[in-house]
């Protein structure tokens, strides 16, 4: 996975092939095609890969704190998603599946599945949870988990996306999660009576 990513990432999605990738970890191309049927396959393991390092044990701050306050988790949770969103290697398989998906359709399909698809399911199941609770509004959890990771990403992620070298601090991204909690919650979530 480390060899395919690293391929990908720094060669783009056409110009890397099952061959080249097969040469890199010196093993065959049949070897390779007996794990993955095709390359779009095999990118869309290793945003699987790229998700499960680092963006999984996000959500699992979900997890792990079920009698926290709906505030304390969704804090949490906009914490991590802004240093998520900034990574050099969530920023390049972004970058690249922007690029390339135009020409490569299923690619684009496979990385939307494989890692934004698969975040918006695993916090749209945690916040059903918190709409069953009477914590949030009932409405759809799929819109409200697209919503929370869209004000996480308001920030420098999209200054990053285009070029710019600068990442932001510890500050700044305590500050714009608070801000996405404050504006979700505003939003969404069920007042105490009174």
């Amino acid at each position: 996975m480390a060899i395919a990513r690293a391929a990908f990432l720094e060669r783009g999605y056409s110009a890397t092939s099952m061959a080249a990738i097969a040469a890199l970890v010196g093993g065959s191309k049949g070897t390779l095609y007996g794990y993955f049927a095709n390359k779009e396959a095999l990118f869309g393991a290793v945003v699987q890969d790229l998700l499960d390092e680092h963006f999984l044990p996000v959500l699992e701050v979900l997890e792990s704190q079920p009698n926290q306050s709906l505030e304390d988790v969704l804090g949490a949770l906009a914490l991590a998603l802004g240093r998520f969103v900034v990574l050099p290697d969530a920023i390049a398989s972004y970058r690249l599946a922007v690029a390339e998906a135009a020409r490569f359709p299923a690619m684009g399909r496979t990385f939307f599945l494989s890692g934004p698809q698969r975040s918006y399911d695993f916090l749209a199941e945690w916040m059903a949870r918190r709409i069953e609770r009477g914590e949030l509004r009932p409405q759809d959890p799929q819109l409200l988990a697209r919503q929370f990771i869209a004000l996480c990403k308001i920030g420098p992620n999209e200054e990053i996306l285009l070029g710019s070298p600068i990442q932001p601090d510890d500050e700044q991204t305590r500050i714009i999660a608070q801000m996405a909690v404050s504006t979700f919650l505003a939003a969404h979530a069920v007042r105490p009576a009174g």
